[in-house]
Formats: C-alpha cells, sequence, structure tokens
C-alpha cells in the first residue's frame, strides 16, 4: 500500500480509521482515575481523535479532487483519446 496521497488518497483511509478505533475505545482501557491528572488522559485523547477526524476529511477532499480529475480525463463518446 502507497502512502502517496496523489497517487493513492485512499492509503491514508485505514489510519486515520485506526485512530477513529483508538480514541473511541481510549475510555475502556486507560482510565482516568489510575493516572495523575485526567487532564493530560483527556488532552490526549482529543488530540488523537482530532488527527483522526482531520485524517478522514483530507482523504474525503483527495478521493473527490482525483474524481474530478478522473473524470476529467474520461474519454467522451466523439473524442476516444483521453484529453491531456
Amino acid at each position: 500500500m502507497s502512502l502517496n496521497r496523489r497517487k493513492n488518497p485512499n492509503a491514508t483511509l485505514p489510519i486515520a480509521m485506526m485512530f477513529l478505533m483508538i480514541a473511541v475505545l481510549w475510555p475502556h482501557f486507560i482510565q482516568p482515575s489510575l493516572h495523575p491528572g485526567p487532564d493530560w488522559n483527556d488532552f490526549l485523547r482529543g488530540a488523537v481523535l482530532g488527527m483522526a477526524i482531520g485524517m478522514l476529511l483530507m482523504t474525503g477532499i483527495n478521493m473527490r479532487s482525483q474524481r474530478r480529475c478522473d473524470q476529467r480525463q474520461a474519454p467522451t463518446e466523439n473524442d476516444p483519446a483521453p484529453r491531456p
């Protein structure tokens, strides 16, 4: 799997979903009462959740732009050759 987003924007989708899964399951595995300072626990969970949301948005935008580019270069009925 290539992580080059220009060629394959879907490569970041599984990584973003892993971050999202970690953020959602965070309270089930790390109890705030076991660590001093639940504020750090909330901060780290929020940071992981923010990274997941940002990566999902970035993936969606890249997929949309690649789809537009593919539609622009697709041959038409009158012109069987792809456009430059």
